[in-house]
């Protein structure tokens, strides 16, 4: 179990990747779920990179797809709203960031 943090925004300031950094470093498995404009990040390799320390990034692929962006970077899951589900069922706290 653990932590996943649902980014709905394009976010401008680091501040919640560099908190789920600090998550990661104290032991909490850390993973993403990349939703609507945010899955604009998805695309950046050096914001990829950032973020190495995430147990895992998802991206909901209807947004992806409704905002005729480029694929996302290599690694990134595409999920449905099941698989969303999914994801929260694995994990013991759910932290929404807009």
């Amino acid at each position: 179990m653990g932590v996943l943090l649902v980014i709905s925004k394009f976010q401008d300031s680091p501040t919640v990747f560099e908190a789920a950094e600090r998550m990661a470093r104290g032991g909490q498995k850390v993973a993403f779920l990349f939703k609507g404009e945010a899955c604009r990040h998805l695309a950046d390799p050096e914001f990829m990179t950032s973020i190495g320390f995430a147990e895992g990034v998802h991206c909901l692929e209807s947004d992806l797809d409704r905002m005729g962006r480029e694929k996302p970077f290599e690694g990134v899951r595409l999920i449905d709203y099941s698989g969303w589900v999914d994801l929260v069922e694995a994990n013991e706290n759910i932290v929404s960031w807009a």
